[in-house]
């Protein structure tokens, strides 16, 4: 394709898209707001500015701003082509008289910290493979030298090379891929929204918004400060926004830790501090781009000013310019999202991290000195109704609320079969508490059988109307298919599918709905409880455990801490997988979940914890504290394939962990060879989430391993800070500045001087 070609291309593209970018803009506009939900868009000068670049479509993008924009040159900075752009305009990357964009294949066979070291090997691989381009690769990222062989234009012919290096007793082999310089002239040619353009004579272009006070819209995504856009050496569009740091910070720490799954202040200061940390200690780490850091993952992530949050931004402002040092320089501050209870040692999963903050870690509380244990009263007799559930927790409630007497707390009067005069006292009892009058006529006979009940319960509670709206006559069938389906008679088909669809009435294990039959006390009083509890009539409140004030507990609510005595009698419970259990005492840890009721004297009455079934971690609360990946044999060999050409797979051993656990030496055995892989790269691999697992295998009827199964604890690198521990901690009530020094060994916390 001609440099003329390609160019009338782009911009045909580019201006098709413009169209639809124009008739979409209506819906997608009306969202969008010239301001993040934070507070006001222009916020005072918050220090040294620096540089992000954006991941962004590498052919085109649409810059706009309300208000309109300005391009500027980058040599006399004067407006190009048009003094403002009112509706926004397409940038789009032009490659004149070069090759086209694309992605080449290199085998990398080391990595050093040392360039004199790379150097060395690089000397090493020349007289081996006289003929092969040898070449060192700066990385950025890891602030480490790569030595590579090789140019190749698919992975397979890049395998070939894996295949004869093995043969020569390399087993640290890795099949890397980078963009492809392009050479040419690179220049940038502006589109507008009426689809004319103008091709600039530069391969970058400044842009700001024509009002100071608008923020610019990159796409959908909001920034602060301005953009540069520029074609880089591989014939791509890269956007960098350049804005001051602690406003930076404000679109990282959102996207970082999200506040509203992790909403305690000092774990979102403490990763403000080392968020800002990472940045200073970064600065220029992609300056052969143009830029400081990426806005992804492998830098830290960052998402404009469209993301920002108020708590965020409050972590970020009360922490203003503090950074983390050791030896008086800033230290590169990784984190990680969830360690598994433990930080490895920073060498082990990344040569060149060195660095003696970065040492490995528990993330457990110290559970002896934070944990506290309450005594309740006796009445702990499990009791389980004829439908297989049990009931103790319900009947404690009602009791508190009044609803029944303390004589139901007797196995024996549970399992009773109920009365009709004492199912209406008490079902008028609780349908007062949420505003409801018992249906004239009450229940007939002597003892109500289920249809009855669910006649009774639907009729009190107003839920006619209900029934004829949310299920339709054909739907009854399907809702209803349990082995004595017919015996239900025709006017209670739609309570009980309407009762058993809101979860007050349930099926019993054996398949069966029994409408005739006559239920136990304890069953009805477990069907009013859930009626409450549909109402959100219990009253019971939700907390977190924050300790003890002599002999109160304190429980936090709403992020209100209260102070409340416990009765001599409380009744306690624990919840794990959402089953409860009565308990005589209960162990409590701070950061626990807990509902509490309390009597009218303000004492607490029932204390029920939400057990967490990970343990005491302070990262228990992630998703991602445990977790499991399945792989068939041929499965993991595509994925290794992308890296290493083992020929078939044969097996995959860990052969050296780390003070954590964490697997950092991996041995990848193959028909065409055997490999070995250390630290980080292992996740890359074999598609896991951590280093921190354990391995199984089926095999096959011939012996041969037929599947992999990885056991694993936790998300990320698993170095520095935990993001979900600091959470944790802080639930614990520990301080941002506690937060950080346990994670980051032996560091100094100070205000980072101002240019």
């Amino acid at each position: 394709m001609t440099p003329r070609h390609r160019a009338l291309t782009i911009l045909l593209v580019a201006s098709a898209i413009v169209a639809g970018a124009r008739a979409a803009s209506g819906r997608a506009a009306r969202p969008q707001s010239s301001a993040p939900p934070s507070g006001p868009v222009l916020l005072a000068p918050s220090g040294p500015k620096v540089r992000i670049g954006l991941t962004t479509d590498p052919v085109k993008v649409r810059v706009s701003a309300d208000g309109g924009i300005v391009v500027r040159d980058p040599v006399r900075k004067q407006p190009i082509w048009k003094k403002k752009f009112d509706g926004g305009i397409y940038l789009v990357s032009e490659v004149s008289g070069g090759g086209e964009p694309g992605v080449i294949y290199r085998v990398q066979v080391a990595s050093f910290v040392a360039k004199e070291q790379a150097e060395t090997k690089k000397a090493e691989m020349e007289t081996l493979l006289p003929g092969e381009k040898v070449l060192l690769v700066y990385n950025p990222d890891r602030r480490a030298w790569r030595v590579r062989v090789g140019e190749f234009l698919t992975r397979e012919d890049a395998s070939q090379l894996v295949q004869r290096l093995s043969e020569e007793g390399f087993n640290e082999l890795w099949i890397s891929d980078e963009g492809r310089t392009v050479g040419g002239r690179l220049r940038i040619r502006l589109v507008d929204e009426r689809w004319r353009n103008f091709l600039t004579g530069y391969d970058r272009v400044l842009i700001q918004p024509a009002r100071p006070s608008s923020l610019l819209r990159v796409d959908q995504n909001l920034y602060r400060g301005s953009l540069e856009g520029r074609v880089s050496k591989a014939g791509n569009l890269q956007l960098i926004n350049e804005l001051d740091m602690e406003d930076y910070l404000r679109g990282v720490v959102p996207n970082e830790m999200g506040p509203g799954v992790y909403p305690e202040l000092q774990a979102l200061k403490a990763q403000a501090v080392a968020a800002r940390t990472y940045i200073v200690a970064n600065l220029g780490l992609y300056s052969d781009d143009g830029y400081d850091v990426c806005d992804g993952p492998q830098c830290q992530v960052y998402k404009g000013a469209g993301t920002e949050h108020p708590l965020t931004n409050q972590a970020v402002d009360e922490t203003r310019g503090f950074i983390l040092t050791y030896d008086g320089r800033p230290i590169n501050a990784l984190y990680t999202s969830t360690c598994g209870g433990h930080t490895e040692d920073g060498q082990l999963i990344f040569p060149e991290e060195k660095g003696p903050y970065l040492k490995g870690v528990t993330c457990y509380p110290e559970v002896e000195a934070e944990s506290r244990t309450v005594p309740g009263r006796s009445w702990i007799d499990p009791v389980t109704l004829e439908d297989g559930s049990p009931v103790n927790e319900e009947v404690t409630l009602l009791k508190t609320l009044g609803v029944v007497g303390a004589e139901a707390l007797n196995r024996a009067y549970l399992l009773t079969p109920a009365d009709t005069d004492e199912v209406e006292r008490w079902s008028a009892f609780a349908f007062g508490l949420v505003g409801k009058i018992p249906a004239q006529g009450g229940l007939k006979g002597d003892a109500p059988q289920m249809h009855d009940l669910a006649g009774y319960f639907v009729r009190s509670l107003g839920w006619n109307e209900k029934l004829q709206l949310s299920l339709d006559e054909k739907d009854l069938p399907y809702l209803l298919a349990f082995k004595d389906r017919d015996d239900v008679p025709k006017e209670a088909q739609r309570p009980y599918a309407m009762l058993i669809l809101e979860g007050i009435l349930q099926p019993f294990r054996d398949n069966t709905l029994r409408p005739h039959y006559g239920p136990s006390r304890g069953l009805v009083l477990r069907s009013l409880y859930r009626i409450l509890d549909y109402y959100s009539a219990l009253g019971v409140v939700k907390a977190t455990y924050r300790g003890w004030d002599g002999d109160k507990i304190l429980l936090e609510v709403k992020q209100d801490v209260q102070t409340l005595p416990i009765k001599s009698d409380v009744s306690l419970y624990r919840s794990f997988r959402d089953v409860s259990y009565p308990a005589p005492i209960l162990p409590l840890v701070l950061g626990d979940r807990v509902v509490c009721h309390t009597a009218h004297d303000g004492a607490i009455d029932y204390l029920k914890v939400i057990a967490n079934q990970r343990g005491v971690s302070d990262d228990r609360y992630s998703s991602a504290y445990r977790w499991e990946q399945r792989y068939t044999r041929q499965e993991l060999e595509t994925l290794v394939s992308r890296r290493l050409n083992v020929g078939r797979l044969q097996d995959v051993e860990p052969t050296r962990r780390g003070v954590s656990g964490r697997v950092v030496e991996i041995k990848i055995t193959g028909s065409k060879g055997t490999f070995v892989i250390r630290g980080f790269p292992i996740r890359t691999a074999l598609g896991i989430r951590e280093n921190l697992f354990t391995m199984d295998r089926t095999l096959a009827p011939d012996g041969q391993v037929d599947s992999f199964i990885f056991s694993g604890k936790g998300w990320g690198h698993g170095l520095g800070l935990c993001q979900v521990g600091a959470y944790g901690m802080a639930l614990r009530g520990k301080s941002y500045e506690d937060i950080l020094h346990h994670y980051y060994t032996g560091v100094d916390i100070v205000r980072r001087p101002q240019p």
